[in-house]
């Protein structure tokens, strides 16, 4: 073997992203536009975010914000849903919408010639839906179906219960696709009214870029947007429920037909803007991935799962750190307890500045791979610009990734991790439930009476 094979090069100094330049400015009927120049391919993309979403809905029509978004894309007031798929493939353009809990998104994507046309779409759509009986009758009833979908998956249902379990009735406790009750009381005077009320322009952002010149990417704008106005009536404040404090349980959703047992568990930790989101960000990692605490102590020690991970989703209100996996019924104890150890061993085992390098260089790779494309950095931009982060972060993400040290970690597991977690866990309960109720406070919710609509069902 050659020397370098046997000893590789070490790594070089860590860079921080080149990325496009972007500038912003208002509309005069406050449409926020933040453009950028990025001219290596004939494309353009462009994402208007609306800053509504299932958090503005009530508890009881959870799922309007999505089902809102869906129908957008099925026709509008010059053209059936056919049509305006037609028209899209004609142009060889995307053309998509989705509501998360804080905003709904509006994307398109083209090529640069195309773009003009495809970009006026994506006005017709927003500005002009149809939100015909029709549509919404079957985009309802496909919405409901594919609940039964999610309902057969554990993995899924862990997620949604602990939505719910971390947050009860605030905000993200509901499920954003709704539930079939809920569903089914949706209709098109409803679909209609939160979308006058929740997509304006003055409530919204333009974030637009590719192969185009910043000065005519606000031209393109303004021609197309500019005419859009808000409805004379305020903004509604923003949604601010209690979140309850955290407490230390099991929730268990018996499902004896699952194949295996789902398990999530975490708490609500920090906003979007908060201080700690990068060394957030980077204890996230040295939890997940292969090499990972999680699944090293879960899968590669113990052989419990083929893998294990931490996320967190950090938003506009404080979002949820979880740790996650999928075990034998018959594990589900040991698999409690690890999960638990685990996550508090970034307390009681700190990692070291050593043990940052490798799991950073995954979290400024991964970035790095998130805006190779124009949409990726139109996506990275949207989501600086929903939470309020000075779009200039992204430049330094890398720098702010590296600045991270084991203090930093240690302090923020410390402040938010070594306290009271919750599990949920949905497989066969005869198989574990009764164990680790000697040991915690559980409570069994069979999956037949499973109602994600109410949160008393959850306290």
């Amino acid at each position: 073997m050659t020397d370098l094979q046997n000893a590789p090069p070490a790594a070089g100094p860590p860079r921080d992203a080149t990325i496009a330049r972007a500038e912003e400015r208002i509309l005069d009927n406050g449409l926020r536009v933040v453009a950028f120049e990025q001219r290596s391919l004939p494309l353009i993309a462009a994402q208007l975010v609306v800053r509504s979403g299932g958090a503005d809905e009530r508890e009881d029509e959870a799922g309007l914000a999505a089902l809102v978004s869906a129908l957008l894309t099925q026709g509008t007031a010059e053209r059936g849903a056919t049509e305006l798929a037609a028209a899209v493939d004609a142009l060889g353009a995307r053309l998509d919408a989705a509501s998360g809990y804080d905003a709904s998104v509006v994307s398109v994507s083209a090529t640069t010639p195309a773009f003009p046309a495809a970009f006026a779409l994506l006005d017709e759509v927003v500005r002009r839906p149809a939100f015909s009986a029709h549509e919404v009758t079957r985009v309802r009833a496909k919405s409901i179906s594919d609940l039964a979908l999610t309902y057969a998956n554990p993995s899924a249902v862990a997620r949604l219960v602990a939505q719910r379990v971390a947050y009860g009735s605030a905000p993200y406790g509901h499920p954003l696709a709704g539930t079939a009750a809920t569903l089914e009381r949706l209709d098109r005077e409803g679909v209609a009214w939160f979308h006058n009320a929740y997509y304006r322009p003055d409530d919204a952002a333009l974030i637009i870029g590719g192969d185009i010149p910043i000065d005519d990417a606000f031209v393109l704008a303004q021609r197309v947007l500019g005419e859009w106005r808000a409805p004379n009536v305020p903004l509604a404040p923003r949604p601010h429920g209690a979140i309850p404090p955290p407490r230390a349980r099991v929730v268990i959703v018996d499902k004896p037909e699952a194949g295996r047992t789902a398990l999530v568990a975490g708490r609500v930790t920090i906003e979007r803007r908060s201080q700690d989101y990068y060394p957030a960000v980077v204890a996230t990692a040295v939890l997940s991935g292969y090499s990972g605490r999680l699944n090293q102590e879960i899968r590669v020690k113990r052989g419990l799962s083929y893998g294990a991970g931490a996320s967190l989703s950090a938003r506009r209100m404080p979002g949820l750190f979880t740790a996650s996996t999928l075990v034998d019924h018959a594990r589900a104890v040991e698999a409690t307890d690890v999960t638990r150890a685990t996550l508090r061993s970034l307390v009681d085992a700190p990692a070291t500045d050593d043990d940052l390098i490798a799991r950073k260089a995954t979290v400024t790779g991964g970035f790095f791979r998130g805006i190779e494309t124009i949409d990726g950095v139109a996506a990275a931009l949207a989501e600086h610009v929903l939470y309020d982060v000075p779009i200039d972060d992204l430049q330094h993400f890398a720098r702010r990734v590296q600045d991270v040290d084991a203090a930093s970690v240690g302090d923020f597991a410390s402040r938010e991790l070594a306290g009271e977690l919750f599990v949920v866990l949905a497989g066969d309960a005869s198989r574990f439930a009764s164990t680790l109720a000697t040991k915690h406070d559980v409570h069994v919710i069979p999956a037949g009476t499973l109602d994600l609509g109410n949160a008393a069902g959850f306290a």
